[in-house]
């Protein structure tokens, strides 16, 4: 039966220990919004695919909310291509000093100019600054979504029981090797409670955060043993694992697991390193570089950061990825909408050639 359980490499074990004090009310906060959401969603329609349908509800609030400063930052973009032949006039009047007196007037000329023509450049980091502590924080509450999350954390609950509930000699057969394969050795002591075999036996709230880590993989092996030494035991194990798929599944790419490298996780940080790409090819072909400095950050907008954000979510749970994807494609939709039938909502005439 070992052979079944060859120990995987250990997950990242902050998936498995209790969270920080700074974590803690922020997923605490965004966990409860979440799960609002989800029980709205499994009220009126189905459990099934509630995780993923919360997550694009979520985005839509949060990108939806954000609509007018991302307005204000197309405008800032607007105003400051038509002035730059008077920047351009002030940067060519001062050259490349380094005098400190000098370069303060530079620099209150420029500010000058941009109040003149109502440019805020705070008001286009805006956007940025709410969306990445966002971004951050459903990283956290994600990588322990049974902690956060009550709707998980009652499916969670409802597994944990079922393999308490299993005779002692069943969970020692079923489920030694495996939980043994991923809890690190220094973790184990932060189990607490009656443990049999090294992993704990008895308590749920521990119980769920190794079955919060357990891969699809583990899961066959323990179905495969139930089904050949125990097959008695099946039904409620199973039944109870049901469930927690039917939540946390979106359409077959579960979204509390890491994405990783692998089929069908991988397909979440392809589709967030090209959505990115995509929407900033989109904002390049709108807002045209004036110079060679704006062009280079044009570029690395468009291959380096959405290669970052692509690695990034390989190593997050693919809800994360997912959060961001969404994301992506509201921007690029809005941008679409904006440029085509409103140009004058960010100061232009006519619409941009495509």
């Amino acid at each position: 039966m070992n052979m079944l359980f060859e120990s995987l490499p250990v997950l990242n074990s902050i998936v498995q220990s209790e969270p920080g004090f700074i974590m803690q009310p922020l997923g605490t906060f965004f966990g409860f919004i979440i799960d609002m959401i989800m029980r709205g969603i499994t009220f009126i329609f189905t459990p099934v695919n509630a995780l993923g349908f919360s997550i694009i509800v979520i985005t839509l609030i949060v990108r939806g909310a954000l609509i007018p400063q991302q307005i204000k930052m197309q405008r800032n973009s607007a105003k400051t291509r038509a002035i730059k032949p008077e920047m351009d006039k002030i940067r060519e009047k001062y050259g490349n000093t380094r005098d400190p007196e000098l370069r303060r007037k530079m620099a209150a000329e420029v500010q000058a100019l941009n109040q003149k023509h109502g440019i805020n450049m705070i008001a286009s980091c805006l956007p940025l600054l709410v969306t990445m502590p966002i971004f951050i924080a459903l990283f956290g509450v994600f990588g322990r979504a049974f902690h956060f999350i009550p709707s998980i954390n009652e499916v969670y609950t409802g597994l944990a029981n079922e393999i308490i509930a299993l005779p002692g000699y069943v969970r020692s057969e079923v489920f030694e090797n495996i939980v043994l394969s991923v809890i690190p050795d220094a973790l184990r002591g932060d189990f607490s409670g009656p443990t049999a075999g090294g992993f704990l036996a008895t308590s749920s709230h521990d119980w769920n955060r190794v079955i919060h880590v357990l891969t699809t993989e583990h899961w066959e092996g323990i179905f495969a043993n139930l089904r050949a030494y125990f097959p008695e035991h099946l039904s409620g194990v199973y039944a109870a694992y049901n469930a927690k798929l039917d939540i946390e599944v979106f359409f077959g790419l579960n979204l509390v697991t890491i994405s990783g490298w692998a089929l069908p996780g991988i397909i979440i940080p392809i589709l967030s390193a090209g959505t990115m790409a995509f929407q900033s090819w989109q904002m390049s072909r709108l807002n045209p570089a004036t110079d060679q400095q704006q062009k280079i950050m044009q570029y690395m907008m468009m291959l380096v950061m959405p290669l970052l954000f692509g690695w990034f979510t390989v190593n997050a749970s693919s809800a994360v990825g997912l959060y961001w994807v969404m994301g992506n494609v509201f921007l690029i939709t809005q941008n679409f909408i904006v440029y085509k039938f409103f140009p004058h909502k960010i100061g232009l005439a006519d619409a941009p050639a495509k």
